[in-house]
């Protein structure tokens, strides 16, 4: 037999825990793994953000992007953020953001 906490568990509804959105710093950047859509010429893409700072972010993406395309970057709950790709390499791109720019709240 189970113990009392282990039955008081089960009968729990499950729930979800809201993500934790880290402030951005220049000296700090965060490694995550947050879907997000990146915005492109071509039209938007479902994008992987691995790392995201105030500068820039990586992104593992599964479409075609070339290096100084301009991009923007959405991520729910973290913002809007206009930038151009910096370098890419085997599904994986660097988004340098402009540097006159905030975060807008999604």
């Amino acid at each position: 037999m189970g113990s009392t906490t282990e039955k008081a568990l089960a009968v729990s509804p499950p729930y979800e825990v809201p993500p934790v959105v880290p402030a951005l710093r220049d000296d700090l950047p965060r490694q995550i793994r947050w879907s997000g859509v990146l915005q492109t010429a071509r039209g938007p893409c479902q994008c992987l953000v691995v790392d995201i700072s105030s500068g820039g972010a990586r992104l593992n993406v599964g479409a075609r992007v070339t290096v100084g395309q301009a991009v923007t970057l959405v991520v729910a709950g973290l913002g809007l953020f206009r930038g151009a790709v910096a370098w890419e390499e085997a599904g994986m791109i660097g988004v340098k953001f402009h540097a006159a720019q905030s975060a807008n709240a999604a």
